[in-house]
């Protein structure tokens, strides 16, 4: 796949995601959607137990930025001294900017959270989920650098997307059985964070021959 293919091709999901979460966000108080959240909604309550709540808490977790922000400077440091500078900044600057992108969604559309029993803490507005949004952008991105390195040895890399898939997901539905989104503030997350991880991606294909020559880590 040559590199102005891919350029085009991620920008075109980057768009086709964006738009598809400015037309949910526009018809988020359309009656059939809220029947369908709560739908949705009562069925997760329904799974899980005192087991399930812990799982969901450690899953909560996981999408923090507790985890994402110690990881992303480690794999930063790491990538910068293997001369692997761009996707170093990049990498900052996926997680950085998703996360100011999210407070900014949040500020405009100030939609309060569910009016249950919330059993993690939860600040702020609740459409689009963080933990979602957030996820989606940052494992994503991670993926898809496990996905090159693993690529260019010959190794097998379907299982990298569907374990970030799966991750990205259990993340979601943690935020909604904990009681702190709707369900559609998680698929608004997914398609925000997505919109900005294939936005990373497009602009990942901008980087220099020179540059790309002197990675060894991607």
């Amino acid at each position: 796949m040559s590199v102005s293919y891919k350029r085009r091709l991620f920008l075109a999901v980057f768009i086709v995601l964006a738009v598809l979460f400015t037309l949910l966000s526009l018809n988020y108080h359309r009656t059939a959607l809220l029947n369908f959240g709560h739908i949705v909604q009562a069925s997760i309550y329904d799974i899980g137990g005192e087991v399930g709540e812990t799982l969901f808490m450690i899953l909560s977790y996981l999408g923090s930025g507790y985890l994402a922000f110690p990881l992303t400077g480690l794999l930063a440091l790491y990538l910068y001294n293997r001369q692997a500078r761009w996707t170093a900044s990049l990498l900052v600057y996926n997680l950085v900017g998703v996360r100011l992108l999210n407070w900014g969604l949040k500020t405009i559309f100030a939609r309060p959270r569910p009016d249950l029993e919330h059993l993690i803490q939860a600040n702020y507005y609740s459409f689009p989920s963080g933990h979602a949004m957030n996820s989606t952008a940052f494992f994503g991105f991670l993926a898809y650098l496990l996905h090159r390195r693993l690529k260019r040895k010959g190794k097998p890399t379907a299982w990298v997307w569907a374990a970030a898939c799966v991750l990205i997901f259990l993340i979601g539905l943690s935020r909604v059985y904990l009681g702190v989104h709707f369900p559609l503030d998680v698929f608004g997350g997914f398609l925000a964070g997505g919109s900005w991880l294939f936005l990373t991606l497009f602009l990942n294909t901008f980087i220099s021959c020179q540059d790309r020559a002197k990675k060894t880590t991607e």
